[in-house]
């Protein structure tokens, strides 16, 4: 079955926000979301690429694992590999899961798992040397993490020293254990009421907190935030094998012993049966626990048995975690609105009569498109049913008919844009309703102009979502080039501008003058044309004017430019507005500097995958390094592919390289050969 272009749209939606959502989770430490809802979009795209691997592309977040660390941390490489956990989200995933267990070791009988609470915090690594905490890391990547060694010093629950005593008389020479650093739900609501007070923003929830207490370069910051920690795994050490428990639980008992602290509702089951009784009891128990909790971990408890089993791309085959399902609550829709993207997507959203769902208030949630609506078939006035999916994102699951008596007419789909009054579109195959009117239409030119001086585009600082806005309703701006056209008389006089904020932002604007011909293109906000996308414009023509002139064809023959990114382009530059604005820009000043390519390097001229995730940089950035040292990056694997640059969780790519005799290089090798 060949895929749809809803489908390839909504393939390329999820990539977007699962990629910004774990930027933010593992690398800002400022998530929007809780984990379940990161789940509910990893399964969903994980499904579409199974169901349609055409739609499979090496960038997708499903090949890795994380993000790199933020620079001013040292990094710190762990001595085993963390992994990630698969999730079960029913009893049927979880009774697979043993299945899988049962197969794959080839037994019958019940197998004996240890079991414990899955605590929402943030992982790290700790390295003990002669019975002294060495160094500690956060997870990371799962190979290499951040050095927080100043700031786990600080929690009370980590013992600097490891307890010798009568009934442990030795500790190893080296141990790596790891553990989760969490806040309690008690100590959250302080330290929120506190940054309150002090008119600070509070943090979204105590994982939130606990991440921001260790990204802390001031340790005196960390230790006056109530950290506390729990261990629950085993890294490895040098003692011999018969001094070491050949079990997880008997494991985490000698760790209790070493003065390391575990959760004490740990416990080891026999079978499937009871590793459910296990979760309703957990479950039971959620609201009373002082720290929060999502779910349920269970690992096969023979440390044997777990060796036998191995491991996936992305997760050990012997471990799962079960997740509780989200919480719902019922609420009366008052109306449905329709808001305006970027691109002129037309979203329905549904405004609530506000109701309290997992201790968090929801007034309203995003209905997605047009066919979401009818699968509803929700309507104002509805009573409606509604999840937090995650514990976070509200998500309307059903109409309650019961309590929907008098119910109101169907949602009519719009005619016109309700920004600009514009006639809608719908592109064939997809969901999404689109106003085609461009910077005309206002909502959609806030989008734009908020694009254009984003960071990885013009990189104008001061111009937020609130000022665009103010200036688009004070006609300071009505096109993207009104932002060269700015004086300090136009916004010293506005509300929150003065004579110094003024002045830099005219400063911020003259300096995005001089920018580089990739970054000019993307801020142009064309579909389909990302940062990559934009280098490899700037390569092949090196001039704007050029590129303006390229017939359709030529698009298609450069190097991951498909037929519909070539439309789209093309498409742009023959647009009368569109090369108005681009003419207008450049006389305004802008300079654009073409890329500096280097066709003498050992790459140039090359074809390169790249495959799995990586520390110091992002899949991305190693194209565009490559891209202008001359190399043709491709997807896959090929007889004409010469290198392979192969990251954490390389997945199948790796094996088809050593198939073929491709060369390989990993991390540090192509960090060496780009220096």
């Amino acid at each position: 079955m060949k895929p749809k272009k809803a489908d390839q749209l909504q393939v390329e939606k999820l990539s977007t926000l699962i990629r910004t959502h774990s930027y933010k989770y593992h690398v800002l430490d400022e998530p929007e979301i809780e984990d379940s809802e990161y789940d509910v979009l990893f399964q969903e795209l994980l499904s579409l690429e199974e169901r349609f691997p055409e739609l499979l592309s090496k960038s997708s977040p499903t090949q890795r694992v994380g993000s790199k660390p933020l620079s001013g941390f040292k990094k710190i490489s762990h001595g085993s590999q963390m992994l990630s956990l698969d999730n079960a989200f029913s009893i049927k995933d979880l009774d697979d899961f043993d299945k899988r267990v049962k197969e794959r070791l080839a037994i019958e009988e019940d197998v004996e798992y240890c079991c414990e609470p899955k605590l929402d915090g943030v992982a790290v690594n700790l390295f003990y040397k002669n019975g002294y905490l060495d160094k500690a890391a956060t997870r990371g990547d799962g190979t290499v993490g951040e050095d927080i060694t100043h700031n786990i010093k600080t929690l009370p629950s980590v013992p600097l020293e490891l307890l010798r005593n009568k009934e442990v008389t030795t500790v190893p020479t080296s141990l790596e254990v790891r553990g989760e650093v969490f806040i309690e739900s008690s100590e959250f609501k302080k330290i929120n009421k506190k940054l309150e007070e002090e008119a600070k923003k509070p943090f979204a929830n105590p994982r939130n907190a606990a991440a921001g207490s260790l990204r802390q370069l001031d340790p005196k910051i960390t230790a006056s935030r109530p950290l506390k920690f729990f261990i629950h795994g085993y890294g490895g050490s040098d003692s011999p094998v018969e001094e070491i428990p050949n079990n997880q639980f008997e494991m985490l008992q000698l760790f209790k012993k070493w003065g390391l602290p575990i959760n004490p509702e740990t416990e080891t089951v026999n079978g499937i049966e009871s590793c459910i009784e296990y979760f309703s009891k957990i479950e039971s128990k959620r609201k009373a626990l002082p720290y929060e909790i999502d779910g349920v971990v269970y690992k096969v408890n023979n440390f044997n048995l777990q060796q036998r089993m191995g491991k996936v791309s992305r997760a050990p085959r012997w471990a799962v975690a079960r997740k509780f399902p989200a919480e719902t609550g019922k609420t009366v829709i008052n109306s449905i609105s329709f808001q305006v993207g970027r691109l002129g997507s037309i979203t329905p959203v549904a405004d609530l009569e506000p109701v309290k769902v997992g201790g968090v208030t929801i007034s309203n949630a995003s209905l997605h498109n047009f066919d979401e609506i009818d699968r509803l078939d929700v309507r104002e006035g509805d009573v409606v049913i509604i999840k937090r999916a995650g514990d976070v994102i509200p998500q309307i699951t059903k109409v309650d008919l019961k309590d929907s008596v008098k119910r109101k007419p169907k949602i009519k789909l719009p005619k016109t844009c309700p920004s600009c009054n514009g006639e809608l579109f719908r592109d064939e195959g997809a969901a999404a309703l689109r106003c085609l009117k461009g910077q005309e239409c206002p909502a959609q030119l806030v989008e734009v102009i908020k694009h254009f001086v984003s960071r990885n585009a013009m990189n104008i600082d001061g111009l937020g979502d609130k000022i665009i806005r103010l200036f688009i309703e004070k006609k300071i701006i009505k096109t993207v080039s009104d932002l060269y056209k700015i004086k300090e008389e136009d916004t010293i006089s506005l509300e929150g501008f003065g004579s110094k904020s003024s002045s830099n932002l005219i400063e911020s604007i003259k300096a995005s003058k001089d920018t580089s011909l990739q970054r000019f293109i993307y801020a142009l906000g064309i579909r389909e044309v990302g940062q990559a996308t934009a280098l490899n414009l700037a390569i092949n023509f090196n001039d704007i004017k050029r590129l303006m002139e390229v017939p359709k064809e030529d698009l298609i023959e450069i190097n991951d430019i498909g037929p519909v990114a070539a439309g789209f382009i093309h498409d742009y530059f023959s647009d009368k507005n569109s090369i108005e604005l681009v003419n207008e820009l450049i006389s305004l000043g802008l300079k654009l500097s073409p890329p500096q390519t280097d066709n003498s390097s050992k790459f140039s001229g090359k074809t390169i995958v790249i495959t799995g995730s990586f520390t110091s940089f992002s899949r991305n950035e190693i194209k565009e390094q490559l891209i202008v040292r001359g190399a043709k990056v491709t997807s896959s694997i090929s007889t004409k592919t010469d290198f392979l640059i192969s990251g954490e969780k390389p997945g199948s790519k790796l094996s088809k390289a050593e198939e073929l005799n491709i060369k390989t290089l990993n991390e540090q090798e192509i960090i060496d050969l780009l220096n």
